[in-house]
């Protein structure tokens, strides 16, 4: 039970230290309102900048990161927003995050890393 607890609190030690210095601004709004609202100030400037951030990859891993389509730590970062996607392989599997700085939470537990990407791939499959 002590290990769990540990365990946890290493964990949610991970999560505040991305958010502190991590991918995301901190905004009074939710990231979900903030993107929200960006994209409807932005129309499709931000879809063009996505679009021309995910053309870096190489093809295989263009399709791979576009059937992602979010990034496996920050979920609510969508890939191509800050830029290439970053890949990581986790137990041979390529995983791909909104940046760099999320390759330790990814590596740290990756059973839950590849359980967010095959999670964000079907629910981008099922037109959600």
């Amino acid at each position: 039970m002590r290990i769990s607890r540990l365990s946890c609190l290493l964990l949610m030690l991970v999560f505040v230290s991305v958010a502190v210095f991590g991918c995301s601004k901190s905004d009074s709004t939710s990231s979900e309102e903030a993107g929200t609202k960006q994209a409807a100030e932005t129309g499709n400037e931000a879809d063009t900048e996505i679009m021309a951030a995910m053309a870096e990859l190489p093809a295989e891993d263009r399709l791979a990161a576009e059937a992602q389509k979010f990034c496996a730590v920050e979920q609510e970062s969508r890939l191509g927003s800050m830029g290439a996607p970053f890949k990581v392989m986790v137990e041979g599997q390529p995983v791909f995050l909104c940046c760099e700085g999320c390759k330790e939470a990814a590596l740290k537990d990756s059973q839950a890393t590849l359980a967010a990407v095959a999670k964000l791939k079907q629910e981008n499959s099922s037109g959600k």
